[in-house]
């Protein structure tokens, strides 16, 4: 197994070790904020050494469709889902309510299902733009609730102005994600139409 191909392997361990910590301890119930924190420390290293993957395939030739297929299938995993615990934890559900999870996953089921399918027929239909965007305000949204989790544990509201700075940073990028998440979703789908239609399917 070549390079790249480890690192997307490594980064879907760092999905499972993120998992198993936020079942395993007592990140939702409190009253450790360690726990939090280091969620949210692995969920940034996880999605962080996502370029190295790519970077080494194109840098020493090692492109392989297992790469191709398995490292946005590992980015969905990580991304999904650390919505999804935190939507499933009472405390999460004021900043990702179930219902945005549920619109997020199914988001990534459709444009992948279509691309998928698209792209089976012979014809590219590549990332576009605003989703890479709406990934990397994934990637900032999920640390940025794991943080006012563990400023509410650590501090509670005996700093107010960290308390709230946190809430609102949290706050504004989960809304910010799931409006572009949403919009680009939205986008996709019309340029499939449009492939679709030019072609007859």
């Amino acid at each position: 197994m070549n390079l790249p191909n480890k690192i997307t392997l490594g980064r879907f361990g760092l999905a499972i070790l993120l998992f198993a910590l936020l079942v395993w301890t007592d990140t939702c119930t409190g009253p450790a904020w360690e726990s939090p924190a280091l969620a949210g420390a692995i969920f940034i290293l996880a999605v962080s050494t996502d370029a190295l993957d790519g970077y080494y395939a194109r840098k020493l030739g090692q492109q392989s469709d297992f790469g191709r297929i398995a490292d946005p299938v590992v980015d969905k995993v990580i991304v999904c889902g650390a919505l999804i615990f935190i939507s499933s934890a009472e405390w999460g559900q004021h900043y990702v309510p179930v219902w945005m999870s549920v619109v997020i996953v199914a988001r990534e089921f459709l444009v992948n299902g279509l691309r998928g399918y698209i792209e089976s027929r012979g014809v590219a239909f590549p990332a576009r733009w605003d989703g890479k965007l709406k990934m990397i305000l994934q990637c900032i949204a999920v640390p940025a609730v794991f943080l006012v989790r563990s400023v509410d544990l650590a501090l509670g509201t005996s700093v107010l102005w960290l308390w709230h700075l946190s809430e609102g940073l949290a706050v504004v990028f989960v809304w910010l994600t799931f409006v572009l998440t949403v919009v680009s979703g939205a986008r996709y789908v019309q340029a499939a139409a449009v492939v679709l239609r030019t072609r007859g399917d």
